[in-house]
C-alpha cells in the first residue's frame, strides 16, 4: 500500500557517481534525502544493500526539525541508527542543545551520548547557557521528553551546584518528577540543616514539593507546597512540620495559606500564616513568610461588584485576626491591631460621581 511504501533516497552533489543497486557517491555540496531526514556533507558514500551512509566533512544532519552537526557520520537510513564523532545538537522538540564526544542514534526517538553537555536554556549574546548539564554517558528519549544522566554534573553559570553518579531530568522546559538538588544551611539555633526536594508533576495544573529534612539539633521534619491553578481558582498551601523538636520539647509547625478565586459574581482572596508557637519566628525563621515575623496574619475578603445602568455597586466583607508572637519576656510584649471580624461594608457609584 501507500501508506506502507518507502520514501524515495535522493542524493545530489557537484560529482556523482554510482553502481546500480549497489553504493552512489558524491563530493562537493553533498546532500541526501531520504522522508523528514536531509543530510548534507562534503563527501558522502551511501551503500544500497546495507542501506548505509557514511559522511566527510562539515556534515549536517536534519531529523524531524532535529539537527546535528560535525565531522564524520555513519547512519543506517532507514531506521536511523548511527554514530556521529564530536557533533553539536539542537533539538527542536525541546528547544535544547549540547555537544557530544559521540553521539549513537538508536532510532529516530532515542539516542545516546558520551561525554556530553545539555541545556535547554537559550544562549544570549554568544554567552554559555545559565543552567547545563554534563555527563559521561547521556542517554535521551526524545518522545517521553526525558534525559537520564550517568557520571552527571549540574552547573548554574559554569559553577558546579549538584554532582550525582545519576541523575533524570526533563530534555524541555517542561515540568518533570523528581529529585531537586539540595538544600543546605547552617545556624546557631538549630545546626546544620540538610533537605532534599522531591517535585511531584500531579498535573498540568496542579503540583507539589516535599521536602524532608534534618536537624542537626532539632531532629527530622519535612516542609511540603501543593500548587493549583484550576478555571476560577488558583493557590498554594505550605505546610512544613517538625513533629519532635528535641530542643524545645513539642512539635513545631507552620501552616500558610494563599488562595484566590471567584464562586458566580463573588471574588475571594485569602493569605493566612499561622504557626504553632510564640518562639518560632526565632528558631525557624527561615520558614516565615510575614514581613512582620512577629505578627501573622489571617486574611479573607469576599467582594463582588455590580453594575447598573445608573452607577456601580460594590459589596464586600473582610475577616481578619492575628497570631502576635508575644514570648515570655514582658518587656518585649506589643500591642496587636484591632481584629476584623468581620467588617461589612456596600459602597454605590453612581453615574454622576464617576463623571
Amino acid at each position: 500500500t501507500k501508506s506502507s511504501a518507502k520514501p524515495a533516497l535522493v542524493m545530489s552533489g557537484a560529482k556523482v557517481s554510482a553502481q546500480i543497486d549497489q553504493q552512489a557517491e558524491a563530493e562537493g555540496g553533498v546532500e541526501l534525502r531520504y522522508g523528514e531526514l536531509t543530510v548534507n556533507a562534503d563527501k558522502l558514500n551511501y551503500r544500497v544493500v546495507e542501506d548505509l551512509a557514511r559522511a566527510d566533512g562539515h556534515v549536517r544532519i536534519n531529523h524531524q526539525g532535529n539537527v546535528f552537526t560535525g565531522p564524520l557520520l555513519q547512519l543506517y537510513v532507514s531506521r536511523f541508527e548511527g554514530e556521529f564523532l564530536t557533533p553539536s545538537f539542537f533539538l527542536a522538540a525541546t528547544g535544547g542543545a549540547g555537544r557530544a564526544d559521540v553521539i549513537k542514534f538508536i532510532d529516530s526517538e532515542h539516542l545516546s551520548a558520551t561525554k556530553a553537555t545539555y541545556s535547554s536554556c537559550p544562549v544570549v549574546d554568544d554567552k554559555g547557557p545559565d543552567w547545563q548539564i554534563s555527563a559521561r554517558q547521556l542517554r535521551m528519549d526524545l518522545a517521553a521528553n526525558e534525559g537520564q544522566a550517568e557520571g552527571a554534573v549540574l552547573r548554574f553559570l559554569g559553577v558546579p551546584i549538584l554532582a550525582a553518579p545519576s541523575l533524570s531530568f526533563p530534555l524541555s522546559s517542561a515540568r518533570k518528577s523528581g529529585w531537586l538538588p539540595p538544600n543546605i544551611f547552617l545556624d546557631n539555633r538549630s545546626g546544620l540543616e540538610f533537605g532534599v526536594p522531591y517535585y511531584w508533576n500531579i498535573a498540568p495544573q496542579r503540583d507539589a514539593t516535599f521536602a524532608p529534612f534534618i536537624m542537626s539539633k532539632r531532629g527530622v521534619g519535612l516542609d511540603s507546597e501543593f500548587r493549583y491553578l484550576e478555571p476560577g481558582h488558583a493557590g498554594r498551601i505550605n505546610v512544613d512540620l517538625l513533629p519532635s523538636d528535641r530542643v524545645f520539647g513539642h512539635s513545631r509547625w507552620d501552616l500558610k495559606l494563599n488562595n484566590d478565586g471567584a464562586f458566580g459574581d463573588w471574588r475571594y482572596r485569602l493569605r493566612s500564616e499561622r504557626v504553632s508557637d510564640d518562639d518560632y519566628w526565632k528558631d525557624m525563621s527561615r520558614r516565615v513568610e510575614s514581613q512582620t515575623p512577629r505578627l501573622l496574619s489571617s486574611d479573607l475578603n469576599v467582594s463582588r461588584r455590580k453594575e447598573l445602568s445608573w452607577g456601580v455597586i460594590d459589596t464586600y466583607a473582610r475577616l481578619q485576626h492575628w497570631q502576635p508572637l508575644q514570648g515570655t519576656d514582658a518587656l518585649a510584649q506589643f500591642d496587636s491591631p484591632y481584629q476584623r471580624s468581620p467588617q461589612i461594608g456596600v459602597r454605590v457609584t453612581t453615574a454622576a460621581d464617576e463623571a
